[in-house]
């Protein structure tokens, strides 16, 4: 069925993504839910995306490429441990203070080759300043599932209301990177030893 005039591919995403937003929950963001914001039958929708998992998908999409953004953003001007620092800060800051787009993000990639690559832009910021210092490529894998664990538990439990101590959960966060830089940092002096 043709799309009604007027509404684009773009409409539909940008009002997902407000939905988005808004409701702060993915499952939120329905066909339907979207439908009724733009005004237009469900069917209408399948002109611009294929179904719920196709919308799923241009949001897990678009949260990515915002991301690889703040991250790239992140590692100009600094280098090293600092910018290690740096883009931890950042990703940790997008999880935060945008949890339903960080959610969105973690999307299995299968074979699409867009999301491939929006999902290696999200790493090439880590992935080139580890490269650059000698890390093995196996120990970034293993370290940036590391990152993704903890940022991602984090993000959940903020999100959910559950760190109820009288704690910052800023300062909890600031120790949590304070562990990964630190455990980099190891990695990082154990490749200098080994390459010199």
């Amino acid at each position: 069925m043709a799309a009604r005039i007027g509404i684009s591919k773009t409409d539909v995403i940008d009002t997902a993504y407000e939905l988005l937003g808004e409701t702060q929950n993915v499952q939120a963001v329905t066909m339907t839910a979207v439908a009724a914001r733009l005004g237009i039958r469900v069917q209408s929708l399948y002109a611009h995306v294929d179904g719920a998992k196709g919308l799923e998908r241009e949001i897990a999409l678009r949260s990515l490429q915002k991301l690889a953004q703040r991250l790239s953003q992140a590692a100009m001007g600094v280098a090293g441990i600092d910018a290690v620092r740096s883009v931890l800060h950042a990703q940790f800051d997008f999880a935060l203070t945008h949890p339903a787009e960080f959610s969105a993000s973690i999307y299995p990639p299968g074979t699409d080759a867009q999301i491939l690559e929006a999902i290696e832009d999200v790493n090439y910021p880590m992935h080139k300043i580890l490269h650059d210092a000698g890390i093995d490529e196996l120990v970034i894998i293993h370290w940036g599932r590391l990152v993704l664990s903890a940022i991602s538990g984090y993000s959940a439990l903020h999100q959910n209301g559950q760190l109820t101590l009288p704690i910052s959960t800023k300062d909890s966060m600031d120790y949590i990177i304070n562990v990964l830089v630190a455990d980099m940092g190891e990695k990082l002096a154990t490749s200098q030893m080994i390459s010199s």
